[in-house]
């Protein structure tokens, strides 16, 4: 009987050390991941545009309630400005609108583009910027 208990009490402590060897050996920790890549920007930029309910006054290349993607990035690219710096209202648009037209643009990134992340700003920025390549290839 004695042998036995002890046998027992052996198993029970090497049973403890596995579990703890098994514990040990899990790694929780949550990969970093790469950046995205062109066309997975272009995808999201596309998908947040929406989102984000630019595409209520931004058509792609039509003036709606406000200038075109196009015409946006095309006075951005001529002054080598950047897109992300004014939608994380950073600096004043360079486009010739209204008063009201800033106003209102004002309003829809304080309030849409609050808890945006830059990785999403910039993707928002990479389809704007490459959009017009887009309707081309339509």
């Amino acid at each position: 009987m004695r042998i036995f208990t002890i046998l027992l009490f052996i198993l029970l402590l090497n049973s403890c050390k596995s579990e703890k060897k098994i514990e040990e050996s899990i790694d929780n920790s949550v990969p970093e991941r790469t950046e995205l890549s062109y066309d997975s920007k272009i995808f999201l930029g596309n998908r947040l545009f929406s989102e984000k309910t630019c595409v209520t006054c931004h058509d792609i290349d039509t003036y709606f309630k406000a200038p075109s993607v196009i015409e946006i990035m095309k006075v951005y690219k001529e002054n080598n400005a950047d897109i992300v710096a004014f939608l994380k209202g950073n600096s004043k648009p360079i486009l010739d609108v209204t008063a009201s037209e800033i106003a209102i643009m004002q309003d829809n990134i304080d309030g849409f583009l609050k808890n945006i992340t830059d990785e999403e700003l910039n993707a928002i920025a990479t389809y704007m910027m490459h959009v017009d390549e887009l309707v081309k290839n339509r």
